[in-house]
């Protein structure tokens, strides 16, 4: 019996070419630091602005399954707040969409 070496491309140890463009070769420009805190700040107030509205939606669902309990009065003035507030947040992210 004779033996018979494998190569290397046999035992699965095959690379992959990289392309001369992929993803870890094409260098982005960076984002100063300023563009990325207000990023963040931004991010965060909608964030909280969302919060803020399914709190609202929460509030009249539960009060919508009760049925001993009677939505309030307000509840619909809150929303419509809320909603407002979380359209201005998405509104202030559309200033750091890529072009």
């Amino acid at each position: 019996m004779g033996l018979r070496r494998r190569s290397a491309a046999a035992s699965g140890l095959r690379t992959r070419a990289v392309p001369a463009r992929s993803r870890v070769t094409v260098r982005r420009s960076e984002a100063p630091l300023l563009r990325s805190s207000n990023l963040v700040a931004a991010l965060g107030d909608s964030r909280a602005a969302l919060c803020r509205l399914q709190g609202e939606l929460d509030a009249i669902l539960t009060a919508l399954r009760d049925p001993t309990a009677a939505p309030d009065t307000a509840s619909a003035d809150r929303l419509r707040g809320a909603a407002q507030v979380a359209d201005a947040a998405f509104a202030s992210l559309g200033a750091f969409a890529r072009r």
